[in-house]
């Protein structure tokens, strides 16, 4: 098992006001963010996304987890997995807070998010308090996720985070909770900096020969540029984080 730092666990609007600023909870175990999505490339949104869960809900650290072969991207390349990781690593070098687990990459097959967090629990075993990262926007399209109900039962905690453009109110999530009702306990809806960035916008960027700095970090611009990655983007590419 690949990490990026050996000396870390093996693995690499409306809104709802009783649950903006989420309660601590009483564990024993570690606590332990878990970030999915394509990082192709990672950006500032994502770092800021994950310190604003790490602060508010008392985490150890935040797990970025790159999916190997994303299910709801297969209309579109993505770059290749050693280049994601690496850009990831970069993006997150100078911050302990931050880890990379490579789970998904080393799993054949669509990365769903049910299997890894099984995976994840074996690995860290149940003294780990597990605490899913998602964007506002993918908790609204939770119910077309592959087994839901074992997403959220294998979660300790779900952290949904809004996102520019998208709007959290209560009967959206009274909603959900309708169709899942074990989220009722383990939603907790965290506010933060909204930062319109997404990776769609770097890559046309990057293309158009445009400036990516200040959107992803220097490290992660010095890569995309010695790589030469995103310099034929499709133009018809659907949008992501």
């Amino acid at each position: 098992m690949n990490q990026s730092n050996s000396s870390r666990p093996a693995t690499r609007g409306g809104r709802r006001t009783r649950r903006s600023v989420p309660q601590k909870r009483v564990h024993a175990g570690p606590r332990y963010g878990i970030l999915g999505g394509t990082f192709d490339p990672p950006h500032l949104g994502h770092l800021v996304v994950a310190q604003e869960v790490y602060v508010r809900m008392g985490l150890d650290r935040v797990w970025f987890v790159p999916a190997g072969q994303p299910p709801h991207k297969a209309q579109r390349s993505i770059s290749p997995a050693a280049d994601r990781l690496a850009m990831l690593e970069r993006a997150i070098a100078a911050d302990d807070r931050f880890a990379v687990s490579t789970v998904e990459m080393e799993r054949p097959g669509p990365s769903y998010t049910v299997d890894t967090l099984r995976e994840l629990r074996a690995l860290w075993g149940n003294d780990a308090w597990m605490v899913l990262i998602l964007g506002w926007d993918m908790l609204e399209y939770l119910p077309k996720w592959r087994d839901a109900e074992h997403v959220i039962a294998g979660a300790d905690q779900i952290a949904a985070v809004y996102r520019p453009g998208f709007v959290a109110d209560d009967g959206d999530v009274a909603r959900l909770e309708e169709q899942f009702p074990e989220l009722r306990a383990k939603l907790a809806l965290v506010p933060g900096p909204q930062l319109a960035i997404s990776g769609t916008e770097i890559r046309a960027r990057v293309a158009q020969l445009l400036p990516v700095r200040y959107l992803t970090p220097d490290a992660v611009a010095s890569y995309i540029e010695m790589q030469s990655l995103y310099r034929a983007v499709r133009q018809t590419e659907g949008a992501d984080s």
